[in-house]
């Protein structure tokens, strides 16, 4: 609910509701002054670069998977490398507390041991956050 100014436990008699909700737009301008109001929208904006161990090259094509917390809206979100071996992904919220920690992202490509790094910090920065990963090849 999304009352500013009750105490926890306190009840709003219908009577009162009625006087608010009886007026068109009164309700909505009653609720909004509240902190009901839309939330604005958080952007983070989550980018790397996958090379291999040694020379550093670039790896095509990779496999990124992000998992995204619950405070960015859950879910799960899956790209491939551009040919320099860049991803970019970016996840927009409407939420009061927005929170990274938890954001889980893995790479994987072909004759490559996969690579995985989970954010613990709960702060998203400014809003970018970069995961560069190195692969290490696995031999045939």
């Amino acid at each position: 609910m999304c009352v500013v100014g009750l105490r926890r436990g306190a009840r709003i008699r219908p009577a009162a509701w009625r006087g608010v909700l009886g007026v068109p737009g009164l309700a909505a301008a009653w609720l909004s002054a509240a902190g009901c109001g839309e939330r604005a929208v958080t952007t983070v904006h989550l980018q790397g670069t996958v090379r291999t161990l040694g020379l550093q090259m670039p790896v095509t094509g990779a496999e990124v998977t992000v998992q995204w917390p619950a405070a960015l809206g859950g879910g799960e979100s899956a790209l491939r490398t551009n040919s320099a071996g860049q991803y970019v992904v970016e996840r927009r919220v409407r939420q009061r507390e927005v929170s990274c920690a938890g954001l889980a992202v893995s790479v994987q490509a072909p004759t490559f041991a996969t690579a995985y790094n989970r954010y613990a910090e709960s702060s998203c920065g400014d809003g970018v956050l970069t995961f560069d990963f190195t692969l290490y090849p696995i031999p045939h």
